[in-house]
């Protein structure tokens, strides 16, 4: 177990380096997909909403260091490992490999809209009419992190999850 957490902290701290500096260049309409938050939710879902909540406070003091917004970013990375850790699956779980995708997909979508909620209503850096950029900021950042979740979860996250 101490293992997996000194190289999961390793993980997050380098997917918050690859965050700030090349992920938040791939901009999509004024957005990026956030990998950091997909991690997050990984390790919720995985070890429980402690863990969660711990890896996301970490992941939002490193981010928001590199990012200049060290509050905010704390406190939506936090509420995003607490709210995914609700989906978490114990390693006695005698679910199926189907209900833990689903597990994962809503554990990374509920974490992504309460992040972003959170962050859209303390940052508005566009400076739209708050409906619009709700809309805007909030739809368009988690369906990009969705692909990205998606992506993810085919590529590393499925073997682990399944086989947990």
């Amino acid at each position: 177990m101490f293992k997996n957490i000194i190289t999961d902290t390793l993980l997050l701290i380098a997917l918050c380096i690859l965050q700030q500096y090349v992920v938040s260049r791939l901009v999509i309409f004024g957005v990026f997909p956030d990998i950091v938050t997909v991690f997050i939710a990984f390790t919720s879902i995985r070890y429980g909403q402690k863990q969660g909540t711990t890896y996301g406070f970490v992941a939002g003091i490193a981010t928001g260091i590199l990012s200049g917004n060290v509050g905010i970013e704390t406190l939506s990375k936090t509420i995003e490992g607490f709210v995914a850790g609700y989906f978490h699956i114990p390693e006695d779980s005698h679910a199926s490999s189907r209900q833990k995708k689903q597990m994962y997909y809503k554990g990374v979508l509920l974490a992504c809209l309460t992040g972003r909620i959170l962050y859209t209503f303390m940052l508005n850096v566009l400076s739209l009419p708050t409906t619009l950029h709700m809309a805007y900021s909030i739809g368009l950042a988690t369906l990009l992190t969705m692909v990205v979740a998606a992506f993810a979860y085919q590529m590393f996250f499925k073997k682990i999850i399944v086989n947990n």
